[in-house]
C-alpha cells in the first residue's frame, strides 16, 4: 500500500455519486512522507516546479473514485485544489506577488509559534530537571528558590512530568491551538 501524504480541502469537495462531503485526499503525487498539506504550503518532493497534478478523489462514504481533482503548483507551493484541469491551469497563471507574501507571512508566523512553544516547554523541562537534580540551588531550599518559580505548581504533583506536559499541550493536536493555564483553570471551575 505504501505511504501517502494528505491534502486537506477548504472548503470540502462533494462526491459526485452520493453527495457526501469529502474533506481530504491521500496522494502519492509528492514525496510520500505522511505529511499533511493545505493550500499555501510548500510541498516536499513535488514532481514539478510549477504546473498541475491530477489525482483520483476517493469517497469514503460510497467507496466511489469516479472523480478527479487537480493540484495547482507554483514553485513547489500548493496554490489551489480544483475540480477541473482548466481551473487549475488558470490558477497557475494568475498567481501574484501579494499572495506569495501572504503565504510567507503565514508560514513565518507558524514557525515562530512552534519555536515559542518548543522554547517554553524546553525551558520548563530544563528547570524541572535542575530542580530534580538539585543543580543551581542557592542556599535557599529548592522550593523557595526563585529560579524554580515557573515550575512550582508542578513539583508537588503526584506526576510532575505529566502535569508539565499537560500544561503545555494544545487544545487540538490537529491544529495545535494553544491552551493557556487560565483557560484550563476556567474550564476546570466551570466543568
Amino acid at each position: 500500500m505504501g505511504i501517502f501524504d494528505t491534502v486537506y480541502f477548504e472548503p470540502p469537495r462533494t462526491c459526485s455519486q452520493c453527495g457526501a462531503s469529502i474533506s481530504e485526499v491521500q496522494t502519492k503525487a509528492f514525496d510520500p512522507g505522511l505529511r499533511e498539506y493545505r493550500v499555501g504550503d510548500v510541498v516536499y518532493g513535488s514532481p514539478m516546479l510549477s504546473g498541475v497534478l491530477g489525482e483520483d478523489l476517493y469517497c469514503p462514504h460510497c467507496n466511489s473514485s469516479k472523480q478527479k481533482i487537480y493540484f495547482s503548483m507554483w514553485h513547489t507551493l500548493l496554490i489551489g485544489v480544483y475540480d477541473s484541469e482548466e481551473s487549475a491551469e488558470a490558477r497557475v497563471g494568475s498567481v501574484d506577488r501579494a499572495e506569495l507574501l501572504d503565504y510567507l507571512v503565514h508560514h513565518q508566523s507558524e514557525a515562530l509559534r512552534w519555536h515559542d512553544r518548543f522554547s517554553r516547554l524546553y525551558g520548563e523541562l530544563q528547570n524541572f530537571h535542575d530542580y530534580q537534580t538539585g543543580r543551581n540551588s542557592s542556599g535557599a531550599t529548592r522550593r523557595e528558590n526563585p529560579m524554580f518559580f515557573r515550575i512550582r505548581e508542578y513539583v508537588d504533583a503526584e506526576d510532575p512530568l505529566g502535569e508539565l506536559v499537560r500544561a503545555n499541550k494544545p487544545i487540538n493536536p490537529e491544529d495545535e491551538t494553544e491552551v493557556s493555564r487560565e483557560d484550563e483553570q476556567r474550564d476546570e471551575e466551570t466543568g
